[in-house]
């Protein structure tokens, strides 16, 4: 792999990711919300689908292919 290849992959990071803080679960590089409810929240993203569980869930934040849900989570399924 050439070095610009290396770089490339190093700036521009395309890589599905969740990282839950506190009680906010923070979504990069999804495709598209399928299901979302208060209590249950399915994000499509390249390689499956997230399903995530809990109570008073709420998008805050929602952009091109980042989103920032919060609320209690109880649990993650990946499929």
């Amino acid at each position: 792999m050439k070095l610009f290849d290396y770089l490339d992959r190093y700036l521009i990071d395309n890589d599905y990711k969740i990282t839950i803080c506190n009680k906010e679960i923070h979504i990069v590089n999804y495709q598209e919300i399928e299901d979302f409810s208060s209590n249950r929240v399915v994000v499509r993203y390249k390689g499956g689908v997230t399903v995530l569980l809990g109570n008073n869930l709420v998008v805050s934040k929602m952009q091109d292919e980042e989103l920032l849900i919060t609320g209690e989570l109880r649990s993650i399924e990946y499929n």
